[in-house]
């Protein structure tokens, strides 16, 4: 008799809550994702040395002011004076990191101990974190080192490279 009662009691539950009573709702939800800007780098100009003397075994420094100095017995003939000079450009508000790499030598001259002034800073390592985010347009200037070996004739040009690299952190 317990059995019956108990198949009953079962019955009558699976009864109940399989009942097409219960309710189901749904809502829809959006997923909305913002973009910042791309980080842009335009080249404003090359750095240049101007003319220097040949057959001459010596360093030449470019200040980012576009400054040249030599360490030796080189001397500075003429021409235009430029530091290098990008534009970056972004977020205006996510900061970026800063460096650059220094390329083989061309002609006989290598680059050495570049130096970076960025968005009106003073001038200093090229290794740059955390620096302001760059927004519609902030101004990296690069000063550097040409080591020259002596062995480069009047009239040759030499173009050393260097390259710099913005990435946000």
């Amino acid at each position: 008799m317990k059995t019956k009662q108990s198949l009953r009691l079962l019955a009558t539950a699976a009864l109940l809550f399989s009942s097409t009573g219960a309710m189901a709702i749904t809502q829809s939800v959006t997923a909305n994702i913002a973009f910042d800007s791309p980080l842009t780098m335009t080249k404003v100009s090359d750095i240049s040395f101007g003319t220097v003397k040949a057959g001459v075994a010596d360093t030449y420094t470019i200040s980012t002011a576009g400054a040249v100095t030599n360490s030796g017995s080189g001397q500075w003939l003429s021409g235009t004076k430029t530091a290098g000079n990008v534009t970056l450009a972004g977020s205006t508000t996510q900061t970026v990191n800063i460096s650059v790499a220094l390329g083989s030598a061309n002609g006989g001259v290598s680059l050495a101990n570049a130096t970076c002034a960025y968005n009106g800073g003073g001038s200093g390592s090229c290794t740059i974190n955390g620096a302001a985010a760059p927004g519609t347009g902030k101004t990296l200037l690069l000063g550097v080192d040409a080591v020259v070996d002596g062995t480069q004739v009047a009239g040759n040009t030499a173009a050393p490279t260097m390259t710099v690299t913005v990435v946000y952190p």
